[in-house]
């Protein structure tokens, strides 16, 4: 199995809200945001690969740097933004904890994470850093990805985010101008 397929990123966030449509005062409900690669056959393709082997390069090296949350009741509202002071973060296979978040209860159908360049309070850093087989990348780009079904938070959650799309687009770069399509083309899902 691809180690770098098997990535997990536990996001435990906590922040006030900011802007439009608030939430996350400390009075609402816990909740858990994890991502991690959710291709549950991925020890089958990797059987395969080592009988045909695969075009693609395996990712790894993964940085992000997080400046924003959003949490939206469907695709086409602003939702409740939470500025996050997380900075870069790897993501390690192993998983990352990062905060804690309290959000509002409601039924959520869409998640966004803003990438910026500006992590640690040092502006000009990149967004999105990884390598794979096609070399080491970067880029400075801000940027938004996005994840889409339902989550209906009521009480204590886990949000479970499926970033295989985002991966199997990254696996495909050999160039930093193509990370923010790549990145911004990829639904995750939940």
């Amino acid at each position: 199995m691809k180690l770098n397929n098997i990535l997990f990123l536990i996001l435990i966030l906590t922040t006030s809200s900011c802007g439009p449509g608030g939430g996350g005062t400390g009075t609402g409900n816990p909740v858990t945001v994890r991502m991690q690669d959710n291709q549950p056959f991925a020890w089958l393709k990797k059987s395969f690969e080592t009988i045909i082997p695969s075009a693609q390069a395996a990712v790894g090296s993964v940085k992000f740097c997080f400046k924003r949350l959003r949490f939206k009741p469907d695709s086409s509202t602003s939702g409740s933004n939470y500025d996050l002071n997380i900075g870069e973060v790897s993501i390690d296979p192993s998983g990352t904890n990062l905060l804690t978040l309290s959000i509002a209860a409601g039924r959520y159908e869409r998640v966004e994470f803003d990438l910026e360049n500006e992590c640690d309070g040092v502006p000009g850093k990149p967004s999105v850093s990884f390598t794979n087989g096609n070399g080491t990348f970067s880029t400075t780009d801000r940027m938004t990805i996005k994840f889409d079904g339902v989550f209906i938070v009521d009480g204590t959650k886990t949000l479970n985010l499926n970033i295989d799309a985002l991966l199997d687009n990254l696996e495909l770069v050999n160039n930093s101008n193509q990370i923010k399509v790549s990145l911004e083309s990829a639904t995750g899902d939940f």
